[in-house]
């Protein structure tokens, strides 16, 4: 009897204690829904500002209590509320809130356009700016895009490092930025430099005791060791990061966790302990309905299927996992469907169908990493490298002076004084000299600029001289879209040899239109150079081809005129020829009148912005015009090289 009225006691107590937590609980909800006066009525209510703040700055404890798709509806509400009041940060923050749900459901056009809209409005407000910039990287980071991911992450680290108003807000930003750069490591074939990193973001996250962050941190860390070929390490990290996920019981993390886990056992033939894991991250993918995780665990499932032989179950896993890869639009994803369906098709003995598929994959494979992603990876990291110790150097040397001060004397003090005025005088004096040269330059690009237009509006009016309204039209739509090209290359001292190369087409199209292709226009481009890497002046071209159209072409008749274009790339410099098939520049001095109107206002421009170019980098531009008839006595035209040198921007 005192056994049994023991037990009695004690379940009287468990449910006594169960009605007070549901009663808690139940009370917490309303507070909250009260507080937010969430009922039927409050989507028709119109808000004021207090209000709008209050219920933005709250979100997090109100998500605890709604679903996703009532989720959704309170920030669009928001959002709309927001853009009544033309309230700018309530709309960078809302915009934001939207973004990263549609990215979670691998929504990721309307995901950007969310976030650059959010970017657009935070005007001033740093941690607005750094939260959109990192979001965009996260996004572009899942569409395979590195370059992009790359640059709005760096931008966001950036302003993070010199946000000092909230140092945790601006730790948890520089550890978002860090760990997607290390993550674009690891997509980049570097998991050394990526566990660089995300060592150096575990350091941060632990001294925060954010568990998120050491959860996410002890993920990616298993991710580089798996790259590095050490699984056993790898699994260790796993198994931490499931164990923070668990605590903060983060479906999204435990979903990864289990696949990582998972691949790991699959890789050491546990398939049924692999199998399990799987199942598992695909219950957690499912209950937080993102599709990105939910597609990497129905092709993990079908690699068991694979590896078991079970080919039935294993082509259902691997459809539905192609179909959402292609939906969600991520390369890597598509290619990697593409691989594993291959597979498929080797062990079912078709294997013509299965190379096709191998080809597949490997083209989407290429399209993500590629030797200019890499090469624009490293460069953007060492730049970045490099400022922060140019940085440290400078904090270094102030603290250095300001503690040597307080230790000299009076006399000692007025010597220092007297040296830095000299040594500023110098400083001065180089700023000065090299100012007055960018200013040189800048207005030698100037008279460029407007001697271009002025010969491509004369080609438009003689177009609109001749009645033809459709073509003038055309012609102006070209001409516009060679305005913007000049515009946006005169604010810049070197452009890229694509944008040169783009802007040239423009004009001879232009030119193509007016003389109704009475000549033909040929661009030879060797395969090894790189336009994307190699920097020239703007407008540095179109002045020589201008001369072969306007007096090259001048007597030509229709259709024989030819204007070619060769461009090679050398350890040092790129050659540049400009030939053509016109009388040849003999032959125009003696026919053009001796007015000195008629001298080349390009040439002279392009002669001075050499001699500043040289003036500035001290490096030797190479330039040439030669008669083709003093090679040859039976050829006719003019060929002009160019030897530009290899430069950087920021040389």
């Amino acid at each position: 009897m005192l056994f049994v009225k023991s037990i009695l006691q004690n379940f009287l107590l468990v449910f006594t204690g169960l009605v007070l937590f549901c009663n808690l609980a139940w009370a917490q909800t309303n507070e909250i829904n009260g507080r937010f006066n969430l009922n039927d009525d409050f989507f028709e209510k119109e808000l004021n500002i207090d209000e709008l703040k209050q219920i933005i700055e709250q979100f997090d404890t109100y998500d605890y209590v709604r679903t996703q798709g009532q989720r959704e509806e309170l920030i669009r509400h928001l959002i709309n509320e927001s853009e009544r009041l033309n309230y700018d940060l309530g709309i960078a923050q809302t915009r934001n809130l939207l973004g990263v749900m549609l990215r979670d459901r691998a929504e990721y056009a309307k995901a950007i356009e969310m976030h650059e809209s959010a970017l657009a409005h935070s005007k001033n407000d740093t941690i607005q700016n750094i939260y959109s910039l990192n979001n965009l990287g996260v996004v572009y980071r899942r569409l395979d895009q590195p370059r992009m991911a790359l640059d709005y992450h760096m931008q966001a680290l950036q302003l993070a490092e010199q946000f000092h108003s909230d140092p945790i807000i601006a730790k948890r930003s520089i550890c978002v930025s860090l760990n997607s750069i290390g993550n674009i490591n690891l997509a980049m074939n570097q998991p050394e430099k990526a566990l660089e990193v995300f060592s150096q973001t575990l350091i941060i996250e632990e001294s925060l005791d954010n568990r998120l962050g050491m959860a996410i941190n002890y993920q990616n860390i298993g991710y580089a060791y798996e790259a590095l070929g050490k699984p056993d390490v790898a699994l260790t990290y796993y198994k931490k990061s499931l164990q923070q996920n668990e605590i903060i019981n983060s479906d999204l993390g435990q979903s990864i966790c289990y696949n990582s886990i998972g691949e790991i056992l699959l890789k050491q033939d546990k398939t049924m302990e692999a199998l399990r894991n799987f199942k598992m991250a695909m219950v957690f993918a499912q209950r937080n309905n993102d599709n990105y995780y939910i597609s990497q665990t129905h092709a993990n499932i079908g690699r068991v299927y694979l590896k078991n032989g079970n080919l039935d179950k294993a082509i259902d896993e691997l459809d539905e996992y192609h179909n959402l890869a292609t939906q969600i639009g991520s390369a890597y994803l598509v290619q990697d469907s593409y691989k594993l369906l291959s597979d498929y098709y080797s062990f079912k003995g078709d294997y013509q169908k299965a190379l096709a598929l191998f080809k597949t994959s490997v083209a989407y494979n290429d399209s993500i990493v590629n030797e200019k992603n890499v090469r624009y990876l490293n460069e953007l990291q060492t730049l970045y490298e490099a400022d922060k110790k140019e940085q440290q150097i400078e904090m270094l040397t102030v603290e250095n002076k300001v503690k040597t001060q307080r230790n000299f004397f009076y006399l000692l003090g007025v010597v220092l004084l007297i040296l830095l005025a000299f040594v500023l005088n110098i400083a001065n004096k180089r700023r000065s000299e090299k100012l007055k040269t960018e200013l040189e330059s800048k207005l030698f690009r100037s008279l460029m600029n407007p001697h271009f237009i002025f010969n491509a509006l004369g080609s438009i009016q003689s177009f609109l001289y001749q009645n033809e309204a459709e073509k003038a039209a055309a012609y102006l739509g070209n001409f516009s879209k060679l305005t913007r090209s000049i515009l946006t290359n005169s604010s810049k001292e070197l452009v890229t040899l694509e944008e040169e190369i783009e802007a040239l087409r423009n004009y001879v199209e232009i030119e193509q239109m007016r003389k109704r292709d009475c000549f033909k226009f040929v661009l030879h481009i060797d395969e090894n150079v790189e336009t994307d890497f190699v920097y020239v002046l703007p407008t540095m071209l179109q002045p020589f081809v201008e001369n072969a159209i306007h007096h090259g072409m001048k007597n030509l008749d229709c259709s024989q005129g030819l204007i070619e274009i060769g461009i090679k790339q050398f350890d040092k410099y790129v050659q540049i020829i400009i030939s053509d098939n016109g009388p040849g520049i003999k032959a125009s001095i003696e026919t053009q009148p001796s007015h000195p109107n008629h001298k080349s206002m390009g040439m002279n421009i392009f002669k001075e912005r050499i001699r500043l170019f040289e003036k500035k980098y001290k490096k030797t531009v190479k330039f040439a015009i030669d008669d083709l008839s003093d090679r040859d006595a039976s050829s006719t035209g003019t060929m002009v090289k160019i030897e530009f040198p290899l430069i950087e921007p920021n040389d």
